[in-house]
């Protein structure tokens, strides 16, 4: 095993360790100080994606920055990713159908049922954390150091990345029907990283789905 393949092994059980198990930890430290279960949930994520975004830049810090400097013009980069988000919403939208001809039902998923309950009492703090922390953090895990170790067999790495980038959306709810909407996207997210062997555009097309989907939980909640 080489360096690479440490780090980004580590940095995947760091994930692990940080969306299951470190929340509850934070959440009984903050229930000392804190008496609303909103906004105890709401620091105890934030935490989770400090201490998560502050390992992917101590892991991988230079290879951020090199691939970050390697984006030709900010042109380049806005056509990438607004190209690379057509797709995402392509799959998104089919893959959501496909979820409600199978569950009869318009409702999404626990996870975003979650997400759009602590965006009503925390908004700023939420929007850091799904527009800017999650898009990058995420991305490393599940593309950057999954993704990219398998890159000689782009979709077997395509597949297995998004196969775990659903599944951790689901686990802990057990609505494993979203598996299909979460596995989609994570396919079209990979395709991007592929596409341009860079994973900046990968989370720049991460972060503008996160972004309008939460400025629709914004505007839809005034």
């Amino acid at each position: 095993m080489n360096l690479r393949q440490a780090k980004s092994t580590l940095l995947i059980f760091t994930y692990i360790f940080v969306m299951f198990l470190l929340p509850m930890i934070s959440v009984y430290a903050l229930s000392i100080f804190l008496t609303n279960d909103a906004d105890i949930q709401v620091y105890a994520n934030l935490i989770s994606y400090i201490v998560l975004v502050a390992v992917s830049f101590l892991f991988f810090g230079r290879e951020l920055k090199e691939q970050f400097k390697s984006i030709s013009s900010p042109a380049t980069y806005l056509k990438g990713i607004l190209a690379g988000w057509g797709i995402l919403f392509a799959a998104s939208y089919v893959s959501g159908m496909i979820v409600i001809l199978l569950t009869q039902s318009t409702d999404t998923s626990v996870n975003q049922q979650l997400i759009t309950n602590l965006m009503d009492v925390h908004p700023i703090l939420m929007a850091i954390m799904t527009v800017l922390c999650a898009p990058l953090a995420e991305e490393v895990v599940f593309r950057f150091t999954i993704m990219g170790g398998l890159m000689k067999q782009p979709w077997v790495g395509i597949l297995l990345s998004s196969f775990l980038f659903g599944m951790i959306h689901v686990v802990s709810a057990g609505d494993f029907v979203y598996l299909i909407q979460y596995m989609a996207m994570g396919i079209a997210l990979g395709y991007v990283y592929y596409r341009h062997q860079n994973i900046w555009f990968s989370i720049g097309v991460h972060a503008i789905q996160n972004l309008i989907s939460t400025l629709l939980v914004l505007f839809t909640s005034l």
